[in-house]
């Protein structure tokens, strides 16, 4: 579970920021960074992830999906 004091020490303030920086770990080609933080969250914040992801239209978003949901 991705907790308050993680999203902190990422200097970010929303659990949102955090799939942001997964997503943007896969665009940026760091894709080991991107499952270990996709490991780090809880199943609920990888439902939560993915439904947010679905704002996204891009193959990217699609394997960061994909990604998230394999790490479950």
């Amino acid at each position: 579970m991705v907790s308050l004091e993680t999203l902190k020490k990422h200097n970010f303030k929303t659990i949102k920021q955090y799939y942001e920086y997964i997503l943007k770990s896969l665009v940026n080609g760091q894709r080991k960074q991107a499952e270990t933080l996709a490991e780090a969250l809880s199943t609920a914040q990888k439902v939560d992830a993915i439904e947010y992801l679905e704002e996204y239209v891009s193959k990217v978003a699609s394997e960061c999906k994909t990604l998230i949901l394999n790490a479950i």
